[in-house]
């Protein structure tokens, strides 16, 4: 009897420690780290961002979106996730249910962990400077552990604008 309490109690903590694994970042990513659990290579034109200028103004605050392209079907509401940086400016949140920041980083939460679309702002930063933007993704199979599941890397470089905005 105390042998199976035992086994009983050690599976019922080994359970424990894999469903929590395996939640890890359903609600965030705060890095670009997605390979260290996910496996598989990058494939750049798995994520994009659109709505992207091709040169800023400063100060001006953008709206756009980023999209996870793939047809790997999920087989629970878990269909991916996303981070993303910026080397100056500002990224601000546009929908606080799907995305959040998290040190600095742009990332789903765990209702946005049910996308793979997320809106957001970013605000140019007042000097005119060179910025990229760097963000990787996940399209999860949905089986909530890292095999299986598409990983997604780009970055976009913009120069500011070189017309001066009238006021």
């Amino acid at each position: 009897m105390k042998k199976a309490l035992i086994i009983f109690l050690l599976s019922f903590l080994f359970s424990g420690l894999v469903i929590s694994y395996s939640y890890g970042h359903r609600n965030s990513s705060p890095n670009m780290e997605c390979l260290s659990c996910h496996e598989g290579e990058i494939i750049p034109e798995l994520v994009k961002i659109e709505g992207i200028p091709t040169s800023y103004v400063p100060r001006k605050i953008y709206t756009m979106t980023v999209v996870v392209n793939s047809d790997l079907e999920s087989m629970s509401e878990s269909k991916g996730g996303f981070s993303l940086e910026v080397s100056a400016g500002k990224l601000l949140v546009k929908d606080k249910k799907t995305t959040q920041l998290i040190n600095g980083f742009l990332t789903h939460t765990q209702e946005g962990n049910e996308s793979r679309r997320w809106v957001f702002q970013w605000q140019a930063p007042s000097e005119k400077t060179d910025v990229v933007f760097t963000v990787m993704a996940v399209a999860a199979n949905g089986d909530y552990s890292p095999a299986g599941d598409k990983v997604g890397a780009m970055s976009y470089s913009i120069k500011p604008s070189i017309k001066e905005v009238k006021k």
